[in-house]
């Protein structure tokens, strides 16, 4: 079995700085092409106000539903180019700037790229966090046949 190709889910947290530093490594190990897919999902975010007429609380909660998703594809952007800067000179980088569903988009850019092999970080959580916030990584392992290393991120990390 050769790992020629190698999916490394990324997003602004220590987690995924983790799981890229064992994709990278494990890339250059086995001089593998690497593809780094961010994902924007969709935020669902209430209307909030003061309560007086026209006294809106100035908050990316208010702002037009337009720039808030611009806010988080300038972000994205931002999170990808810092992976591309810190890795990009030794490694030929595909990049993937997606939105929707995580799970979703990385079992499908994975194909989409014929990933051989798909790395993603993972909150060490357990017990009611675990059940109540759900886990990414779980998500793709479950929906896809593709090998999965999941690099889980303990609270001491």
């Amino acid at each position: 079995m050769e790992f020629k190709k190698i999916l490394i889910g990324i997003d602004d947290s220590r987690q995924s700085e983790k799981a890229a530093a064992y994709g990278f490594a494990l890339a250059k190990l086995l001089q593998a092409e690497v593809g780094l897919v961010e994902v924007v999902e969709p935020l669902i975010i209430p209307p909030m106000n003061t309560g007086i007429v026209g006294g809106e609380i100035d908050m990316l909660t208010n702002l037009p539903p337009v720039e808030v998703m611009n806010a988080q594809d300038a972000s994205a952007k931002n999170v990808m180019q810092r992976f591309v800067a810190q890795y990009g000179e030794e490694h030929n980088i595909t990049q993937f700037l997606e939105n929707g569903d995580a799970a979703t988009v990385v079992v499908d850019t994975a194909i989409k790229f014929k990933a051989d092999l798909i790395v993603v970080g993972s909150h060490a959580r357990t017990g009611f966090s675990r059940l109540f916030t759900g886990s990414v990584a779980e998500d793709v392992t479950r929906h896809t046949e593709i090998p999965v290393l999941v690099v889980p991120m303990k609270d001491k990390d």
